[in-house]
């Protein structure tokens, strides 16, 4: 196995278990930031600062570059084609919005730019861009992919609509997977 999808999958999947020990679990009686049918499973997992900020620290990042990684939001989505065709991940075609009004995507563009302010090395670099969820890519059939996406801070929950191409050539029928009230998740619940 390739170090890159190692380390995305350990970042995926670790997020999940530092949640759950942080207290900032999601409800799975009320959780939207779950959606499952026969053709798709969309999963959020809502990540806290202090979880994004301990797998940086841990990957020897400065002070510095976590700090501007923690000025923004993490939404981190998990997905599976359950399908027999292809789903086309373009997360051009997906939107995230408050009350009809479109909350822009922070892309990849925008990091490299703080990176460059900072002088963040390429090893750091090229570690936070596995975290980050491909800008476009084919889903073959029973494959997945995660990765997180990042917008501005939100302190009130937003709508994402994600919308996928099918088939091989794109021609088959939009898959919309829309989530309601996603969030971003700004303070650690303590613990019970």
């Amino acid at each position: 196995m390739k170090a890159a999808p190692f380390l995305l999958i350990l970042f995926i999947f670790s997020a999940g278990a530092e949640a759950l020990a942080a207290g900032a679990s999601i409800d799975k009686k009320k959780s939207p930031a779950k959606y499952e049918d026969d053709e798709i499973m969309f999963r959020i997992i809502e990540r806290n600062p202090e979880s994004i900020s301990a797998f940086y620290q841990g990957r020897e990042f400065s002070k510095q570059a976590i700090d501007e990684i923690l000025h923004t939001c993490y939404v981190t989505v998990i997905i599976k084609n359950k399908t027999r065709t292809t789903l086309w991940l373009e997360l051009d075609n997906w939107r995230f919005s408050r009350n009809g009004k479109t909350i822009q995507r922070i892309k990849r563009d925008y990091w490299q730019k703080r990176w460059d302010k900072i002088n963040l090395n390429q090893a750091h670099r090229s570690t936070f861009g596995w975290t980050l969820m491909p800008e476009s890519r084919d889903l073959r059939e029973d494959e997945g992919v995660g990765g997180s996406v990042v917008i501005p801070t939100q302190t009130t929950p937003f709508l994402l609509t994600a919308n996928f191409f099918t088939k091989p050539d794109k021609s088959g029928p939009i898959k919309t997977v829309t989530i309601k009230d996603a969030r971003c998740v700004k303070d650690i619940k303590p613990a019970p």
